[in-house]
């Protein structure tokens, strides 16, 4: 099932992941992809290098969230694609690692449909193009269900990025496809090929997804009203 509710506050998409987590822990629903962008957020996994927020003023005073999720600090805002698989991952790989290269094989043929040979990095786990890091992985795995995932940077603004350590790796340069391209991309064309990848690599038969298309003046409340948030 395909879900697309648009832009969206992270904490609010944070409560629809765990609510949909708990759905698919219970075998209420069948397997999801949360396809999604946020406002300027900053948000902390796991891992994060302790005091990252006392960098800067900026970090402080942007929305940010100490999240359960692998790897550790990044960055959220409009002009990128999340996307967010809720899935029984035993369907799929048996393996934690085997899952992440998975993903990132998805955008791989995504950057490839577009003109962008990109590549993973030894010892680093995400997507790079000429020794920039497009594409940033942090996921967690709870009794088989997976929870949180990726992000690759389309058009979205890339300063916000020097004011942390992105995914702990000091001096990362951070790029994305508009700059690479020279020109900004069509949202919707990239996010159709993210899908026909995801489905390609996950081997999943695009009739099983369900795709939710709210105009964009009832997205976010007529989106959650029908999952029963208010």
């Amino acid at each position: 099932m395909l879900l697309k509710p648009g832009l969206v506050e992270y904490g609010r998409a944070w409560s629809l992941q765990k609510r949909l987590f708990d759905e698919r822990l219970n075998n209420k629903m069948p397997d999801v992809l949360i396809i999604i962008e946020h406002p300027p957020t900053y948000t902390f996994g796991r891992r994060s290098i302790m005091k990252q927020r006392e960098f800067s003023e900026d970090i402080r005073e942007a929305a940010s969230f100490d999240v359960d999720r692998g790897g550790g600090a990044t960055y959220h805002g409009p002009g990128q694609l999340v996307a967010y698989p809720i899935l029984g991952l035993r369907s799929y790989t048996q393996d934690y690692h085997n899952y992440l290269r998975m993903l990132e094989e998805v955008i791989i043929l995504t950057l490839e449909d577009f003109g962008i040979m990109a590549e993973r990095a030894r010892n680093f786990t995400g997507v790079w193009v000429d020794g920039k890091k497009i594409s940033s992985i942090g996921v967690r795995i709870i009794k088989g269900i997976t929870m949180h995932g990726l992000s690759l940077n389309i058009n979205n603004d890339l300063t916000p990025f020097n004011r942390i350590i992105p995914c702990n790796i000091h001096g990362v340069e951070i790029t994305s496809m508009s700059e690479i391209a020279g020109t900004e991309l069509s949202m919707l064309e990239v996010e159709e090929n993210f899908v026909d990848n995801f489905s390609s690599v996950f081997e999943v038969e695009m009739g099983e997804f369900m795709m939710y298309n709210i105009p964009p003046e009832h997205q976010i409340g007529g989106f959650f009203n029908a999952f029963g948030f208010s």
